[in-house]
């Protein structure tokens, strides 16, 4: 089998060293720390030391400190690098899992580029659709994959692939991070790759290669057989508990076969011959984020999340329910109405003088009596003006024009009807108004 040599000189090479930078240092969150602003003011420097650093065929990654985390009830255990060490990390990866993905058979997944969740759902919905023959899967998951991992085999599998020495030390020092097994880390990418190759050399190609399994797919630890046939698929058990249990590891209890009716519950979806929905725990969860959560930047970033999902699924009507807004009611049609608690009706319009509309011709609609005013008590009518069409409200201290307003009320047709407002003068320069 062909090796690949002289992979150093592409790792220490200018342009994927800042592109190691770049993965590593981005975002403002880490641009703002204090690790993060002396990286950027020593950014040349600190890549010359990188690449002399990565020749010598040792790189220190410095201390770590562990984080435990529980995710659908599992407990995991990541060892978290600084940024430095990252950076060195990822400039020897972004090359060489360029090299391992042409080993990997192509319906893999996990850590691969332009390989993810999606791309491999995909090649499951495809296949269902073009051949009907798959009537039954064979699920299974492998226990506690990378904290068993036996390292003698990764290395093993590292000097199948690669004859450049110094990259070998390299990835040997990567593998020996943690006494037992391999880290599971933040920054330590070489971890997923790593991983992959060992499943790639020792399951992957035995069942398509050796066993002749046509229908298999595989993201990191967790495994799919697809068949006709139930027979098939319990000897296909046979085959991958024999492989795993050769590199020294475990097929969990739970493994099983059942029928693709059932739907197969992987990669976050339940994937059905006719259509895909989401997994049912995923859906929960999302729910109870969005329920608890108060922050809008935050809330927008679990929709947009939410919602990267469920567009790859046949699942509308969720997204209606749970993203979009509720329809809103038209205040028109609830009904309500304010009544004030003095029991005065409130009339819309301009208010006017008295004295402005004298012998003017109006159409009376309706009045208030008893108003409070800064001046006392008085009775407000309410008019429309004929001449520009728009209704409008004066004040009025004037019995009689009170007593005919009460009179009319008593009516079943008085309002509303026309008057002219005259004014007679009394009493020394007082004017007394009324309806004619």
């Amino acid at each position: 089998m062909k090796r690949y040599g002289h992979i150093i000189e592409e790792i220490t090479a200018r342009g994927n060293l800042c592109e190691a930078f770049d993965t590593v240092v981005r975002g403002t969150e880490r641009k703002r720390m204090s690790e993060g602003r002396w990286l950027i003011a020593h950014h040349d420097e600190f890549l010359k030391d990188v690449a002399e650093e990565i020749r010598t065929g040792h790189v220190e990654l410095g201390k770590w400190h562990e984080r435990v985390i529980t995710e659908a009830g599992k407990v995991r255990h990541l060892q978290v690098f600084d940024m430095k060490a990252r950076i060195k990390v990822a400039a020897v990866m972004i090359i060489t899992d360029k090299y391992l993905r042409k080993r990997f058979i192509r319906t893999t997944g996990s850590s691969i580029k332009n390989r993810g969740v999606h791309d491999l759902k995909a090649y499951i919905e495809r296949d269902l659709r073009e051949h009907p023959e798959i009537k039954f899967w064979y699920k299974f998951d492998i226990r506690k994959f990378y904290d068993t991992v036996r390292q003698d085999f990764v290395k093993w599998c590292v000097r199948r692939v690669f004859k450049d020495a110094v990259l070998i030390s390299l990835l040997d020092e990567f593998v020996s991070v943690m006494p037992d097994g391999i880290s599971i880390s933040m920054g330590m990418r070489s971890s997923q790759g790593l991983g992959n190759l060992l499943l790639s050399v020792f399951l992957d190609h035995y069942l398509k290669d050796r066993y002749g399994i046509r229908f298999y797919y595989r993201y990191c630890d967790d495994g799919v057989c697809g068949s006709e046939t139930k027979i098939d698929l319990w000897e296909c058990s046979g085959f991958v508990h024999a492989q795993v249990e050769f590199i020294g590891q475990q097929v969990k209890y739970n493994d099983r076969v059942f029928p693709v009716e059932e739907g197969l519950d992987f990669l976050g979806y339940v994937i059905f011959p006719t259509h895909t929905l989401m997994r049912k725990r995923v859906k929960k969860s999302y729910a109870r984020k969005l329920a608890r959560v108060k922050s809008r930047k935050r809330r927008h970033e679990l929709v947009a999340s939410f919602c990267g999902m469920a567009k790859h699924a046949d699942c509308k009507n969720l997204m209606k329910k749970l993203l979009t807004k509720k329809e809103m009611q038209e205040f028109s049609q609830m009904g309500l109405s304010y009544t004030p608690q003095d029991g005065k009706k409130r009339f819309k319009g301009e208010s006017v003088r008295l004295s402005s509309i004298v012998n003017t011709k109006i159409e009376i609609h309706d009045y208030e009596k008893d108003v409070s005013t800064k001046n006392g008590k008085r009775t407000l009518v309410y008019f429309r003006d004929p001449a520009d069409g728009q209704f409008k409200k004066f004040f009025t201290a004037s019995e009689e024009m009170t007593f005919i307003l009460d009179e009319v009320r008593k009516r079943t047709d008085g309002f509303p009807f026309l008057a002219t407002i005259r004014c007679e003068p009394y009493d020394e320069g007082k004017m007394h108004y009324k309806f004619t």
